[in-house]
């Protein structure tokens, strides 16, 4: 088995013919940081703090990959990892940091309702997969960043079922994963941008399922009817105009754009 991926120049360069020495790679950052790494071993040379971060709040440093792959190859696990949706730059610091979603392991307790229309993605017809809601936030938090100024965008707030995302200055996203229900749940505080983020959700999944799952995942998406507060089925919805859904200023809007044979730069420029 060959392993050639070309969506970018660095990862052309390599043709990994020991899938096992990719496994072997990626185990060392996606794992368990408590089982499978030495606390001692990272105090003693200076990363305990980028360790810490990396298994707890899911933010690796550029020093402490370096560390755990020895130097070698770097640029390529990166590379790797942002075009599968492991990863993805972390604009909101000095300091040269990834977000790793898979590695948020603290759950999120809801002590307050959150605002907003809600927008149900149902996959409970079939199933909803370890690493798709992680997968959702890589790139939710990729395009949040896109072209903008990232000092008028709130920091994002993340845990392993929920988070938290700015999109624009002042329009709040909410996410949640309710792995019982098989659903996620996107709630937009801004009635003005609810269809484009629908689109913008929508693509994202696409994507997600076109390039890591095979195009074997199949979801209902429900949205709420800003009066009755009542989920409609999104074909109702379209069918009736529902605003500010599929209002007039949002008709442009509901066009979604194709994932498929697209590399991932390309796909978030589209967005």
């Amino acid at each position: 088995l060959l392993i050639h991926l070309t969506s970018t120049a660095i990862l052309k360069d390599i043709v990994v013919i020991k899938p096992q020495w990719l496994i072997n790679a990626l185990g060392k950052v996606i794992c368990d940081g408590n089982l499978h790494t030495d606390k001692d071993e990272f105090k003693r040379v200076g990363l305990e703090e980028d360790r810490k971060r990396t298994f707890e709040k899911g933010l690796a440093s550029r020093d402490f990959l370096e560390y755990v792959w020895k130097g070698a190859q770097v640029d390529f696990f990166l590379d790797l990892m942002e075009r599968t949706m492991l990863l993805s730059k972390w604009h909101f610091s000095e300091n040269e940091l990834y977000l790793i979603p898979s590695l948020l392991n603290d759950s999120f307790v809801e002590t307050e309702n959150i605002n907003g229309l809600r927008c149900v993605i149902d996959f409970s017809n079939t199933f909803l997969p370890n690493g798709v809601f992680q997968r959702l936030l890589c790139l939710c938090v990729a395009h949040s960043t896109r072209g903008k100024d990232n000092k008028r965008i709130m920091e994002p707030c993340l845990h392993k079922t929920f988070a938290k995302i700015e999109f624009e200055p002042s329009c709040i996203v909410h996410l949640r994963e309710d792995e019982e229900a098989q659903s996620i749940t996107i709630f937009v505080g801004n009635d003005k941008f609810a269809g484009q983020y629908l689109r913008i959700v929508q693509a994202i999944l696409r994507k997600v399922n076109h390039d890591v799952m095979g195009s074997g995942l199949s979801w209902d998406i429900y949205l709420e009817n800003g009066v009755t507060k009542e989920l409609v089925f999104q074909s109702e919805a379209q069918k009736e105009n529902l605003s500010p859904w599929f209002s007039c200023e949002n008709i442009q809007a509901s066009v979604i754009p194709s994932g498929e044979n697209v590399d991932l730069a390309g796909f978030l420029e589209r967005l």
